[in-house]
């Protein structure tokens, strides 16, 4: 079966941005004990019903997701995609800000609709002096 990574995120950005955590949900793999989502900016570690409540909370969500694919590889049934996530949204005095985070996606093809078994979510640095440290680069 083909795989098209960028339609994928871009499906993945439209049920967030219509604000359909059922559209979400089914991205998931979250019936299977193995799921696992990790962030790093919460430092926490969620399962399946744990981010699945998580995904409820896309009705209260005010900004608009993008993707940008960096790279996807494909092993039989599996991919794993690495893209950055773009969600826009206002502050409160009006301003557009920009969260921008990494993922990676391990993504099963197998049984029909691809969906995601295992992600890592992690923030950008907000500039290079955030990522550098003497001696080492983060970023």
């Amino acid at each position: 079966m083909a795989f098209d990574p960028e339609m994928f995120l871009t499906r993945y950005a439209d049920a967030y941005n219509s604000r359909d955590p059922d559209a979400l949900r089914s991205f998931f793999v979250l019936e299977d004990p193995r799921f696992a989502v990790f962030e790093d900016f919460s430092e926490k570690l969620f399962d399946g019903e744990a981010y699945g409540m998580i995904l409820e909370a896309v009705f209260d969500a005010t900004g608009e997701m993008v993707f940008d694919l960096l790279r996807c590889d494909t092993f039989g049934d599996y991919a794993t995609v690495h893209a950055i996530q773009k969600i826009i949204d206002r502050d409160d005095a009006g301003a557009i800000v920009e969260a921008l985070i990494r993922a990676t996606l391990l993504i099963s093809r197998a049984g029909g609709q691809p969906r995601i078994v295992s992600a890592h979510f992690s923030s950008l640095p907000a500039s290079v002096e955030a990522c550098c440290f003497p001696g080492v680069c983060r970023g």
